[in-house]
């Protein structure tokens, strides 16, 4: 099983990750697990209000953009994607720094709109492209902002 980081920096220049299990690439899966995670990584700053630094799936993928002008871009906010192994329904989650704070439901306290648009795209890339640790497709059940505690 392969595994994908996605590192992003925030207002003050401090950097949080984004990591996933995905499938191992392959010859015969090579095409569409690229643009899968493409599309996830697309979705993940739909999300975020972070900036780029780094991917890394097998290589490393630098990027030297700046840090993002929003001073609510702060690592310390996170998306934590709750979601279900399809297959033996156990409980997971990864969370995306710098989350994007007009994203939020305004039934669902605390939790993303899931009507919107991009998170509802950011469902969808998730659904595609991410694998359970045991190696089995996911289904999403929520997206909850958190924070730090200090």
């Amino acid at each position: 099983m392969g595994q994908y980081t996605r590192t992003l920096k925030d207002f003050d220049g401090e950097i949080s990750s984004v990591q996933v299990h995905s499938a191992d690439l392959t010859e015969v899966n090579i095409a569409a697990q690229l643009i899968a995670q493409a599309n996830f990584g697309a979705a993940i700053n739909d999300m975020s209000t972070g900036s780029l630094q780094q991917i890394r799936y097998g290589n490393v993928v630098e990027s030297n953009q700046p840090a993002p002008v929003d001073p609510w871009a702060q690592r310390e906010l996170k998306w934590r994607v709750d979601f279900v192994d399809a297959v033996s329904g156990n409980p997971y989650h990864f969370t995306i720094p710098c989350a994007d704070a007009t994203l939020l439901s305004t039934i669902a306290k605390g939790e993303a709109d899931l009507t919107d648009a991009d998170v509802i795209a950011f469902v969808a890339a998730t659904e595609a492209y991410v694998l359970s640790k045991e190696g089995n497709a996911i289904t999403v059940e929520r997206i909850v902002m958190v924070g730090r505690n200090i």
